[in-house]
């Protein structure tokens, strides 16, 4: 079956990041350029008409558990590693190790939901915006209510959060497009808890040769849904 035009977009972005090597930076320039993809596709939907309730300083989606591929995880270990300064990345680094600990803890109570701040989180604004996860810049709700009410609720409910469908539409051809690339590469495509995956890579950027090979990049990880819950 022939690709759509967003997977198509998200493939070649992909591919030619990757293509020559899947380093440290190649990661990085991936996940910023199906960025720019997603923002390019949220001028085109509309914005301005859509009644989009984000706004700069909101972060209730923040506190969401966020699944990302492998190469997002590492992106966002080497803005930790080497583009953040060195204070504000000691605290997100231990921000990180302790949340993955608590992540963890729920899962095994099978608790999906954990209503923790992402450890990127810093003065209500994403430290890492540049490389955010296709699953952040792809997530725009209609419910600033219904936001904070899924932030209120310890369980989580973002599945009643309204969003946009035009972009959760453009967002799922982009995964399905990546999947494809990944594929063509060699790399595994399995999703993992973003700050499990990343605290994991702080504790052993070894992982990163071994996704690299074409293996997973957690050890005996299961992958979970896309996107967040």
């Amino acid at each position: 079956m022939a690709m759509t035009s967003p997977q198509r977009f998200a493939f070649d972005a992909l591919g030619d990041a990757l293509g020559a090597s899947s380093g440290l930076l190649s990661c990085a320039t991936a996940a910023s350029r199906i960025n720019v993809l997603m923002d390019q596709a949220f001028e085109y939907i509309g914005k301005d008409g859509a009644g989009i309730a984000c706004r700069a300083g909101c972060s209730f989606c923040c506190h969401l558990r966020v699944m990302v591929y492998p190469h997002e995880a590492i992106a966002l270990f080497r803005h930790l590693t080497s583009r953040m300064a060195e204070e504000e990345a000691d605290g997100v680094r231990r921000r990180l190790v302790a949340n993955a600990a608590r992540i963890g803890e729920l899962s095994r109570e099978g608790r999906v939901a954990t209503g923790l701040a992402c450890a990127f989180l810093v003065e209500g604004k994403c430290s890492a915006y540049e490389v955010r996860p296709a699953s952040c810049s792809g997530y725009h709700s209609l419910s600033k209510q219904q936001c904070e009410a899924a932030y209120d609720n310890a369980t989580g409910a973002p599945d009643r959060i309204p969003v946009l469908q035009a972009l959760r539409y453009v967002a799922g051809e982009f995964d399905a497009g990546m999947d494809q690339a990944l594929q063509v590469a060699g790399l595994s495509g399995t999703r993992v808890e973003l700050q499990t995956a990343v605290a994991a890579l702080i504790r052993n950027p070894a992982l990163i040769q071994r996704w690299r090979s074409g293996r997973d990049l957690l050890k005996n990880h299961q992958g979970t849904p896309k996107g967040m819950t």
